[in-house]
């Protein structure tokens, strides 16, 4: 049920895409004097106005999906409803960035910290299916990192699916981000067709570490070139020989098969779980 939610202070617009902008904001009730940092994602009022009720839905489904989650990887909800008149979700603020904004930074990494930073990701989302949800977007847009890269946090699911409420299907059947630079793609191929698991998720996640190394390890006299140019110059070699992006780089011969067999085409011979996953992450720092 929609609240009228009002002790909010909207600031800056701190992200945000087609469907709706999010705020940095302070939760300011008159009876409590210390004032509380939120982030705030209200809904585009334009899209209601041409889609309806159906953003509407959606927007309130994200919300009652994440607002039963509390995981030390996975961003919070406080509450939802209206604020001025607007949809909105209050959430836990990250003083930081997103994963794809720390990628692009110049910073460099030694590999066990970037493994670090996936690890905590997939704690994330062995927590969510655990809760028997599929987030079918896990990209680095949707992963939020402080400053010091100790905070990890998942977060956006506006087109997850709840498998065990059977009667509530999946809206989103082949929605994701597929592609990026012409090359990279988060969804699986079994998820562009309709099909999303865990192992999906499982998947994207395996995609997001192998970019993350790419863009971030610390390797020495190899760091002259910018993200771009990184990326570029691995894409342009990318074929089937070649499953990984990372496949090159001087890391362990350990980490390279398990993002192979995270991202093998075939769901079949990806790992069974993401406890697998994330345990054999876990041996490489």
């Amino acid at each position: 049920m929609v609240s009228n939610i009002s002790d909010y202070i909207l600031g800056e617009k701190i992200g945000g895409g087609a469907f709706s902008t999010v705020y940095k904001a302070i939760y300011s009730p008159d009876s409590i004097k210390e004032k509380k940092t939120v982030a705030i994602k209200i809904l585009n009022g334009k899209l209601i106005k041409s889609e309806g009720n159906k953003v509407i839905k959606q927007f309130e489904r994200e919300a009652d999906i994440s607002i039963h989650l509390n995981h030390e990887n996975v961003v919070r909800v406080y509450e939802w409803g209206e604020l001025n008149g607007h949809h909105a979700i209050v959430m836990e603020y990250v003083e930081g960035e997103n994963l794809n904004e720390f990628m692009l930074e110049d910073n460099i990494y030694p590999f066990e910290k970037l493994i670090e930073i996936g690890y905590k990701i997939g704690k994330g989302l062995v927590y969510i299916h655990q809760n028997g949800i599929i987030h079918k977007d896990i990209k680095p847009e949707n992963i939020l990192i402080s400053n010091d890269t100790q905070i990890v946090k998942i977060t956006d699911f506006g087109i997850a699916k709840i498998p065990k409420k059977w009667w509530q299907r999946d809206i989103f059947e082949k929605a994701g981000t597929e592609r990026r630079y012409s090359r990279i793609s988060y969804a699986s191929p079994e998820q562009k067709k309709g099909h999303s698991t865990t192992k999906s998720d499982i998947y994207s996640l395996g995609v997001v570490i192998d970019e993350l190394l790419v863009a971030k390890l610390d390797i020495p006299d190899g760091n002259e070139k910018d993200y771009f140019q990184k990326i570029t110059d691995v894409a342009l070699k990318y074929k089937k020989s070649i499953p990984i992006l990372s496949q090159n780089l001087p890391i362990p011969d350990l980490c390279k098969e398990i993002l192979k067999t995270a991202t093998a085409d075939n769901p079949k011979e990806r790992f069974a779980t993401t406890e697998d996953f994330v345990f054999q992450i876990s041996r490489l720092f």
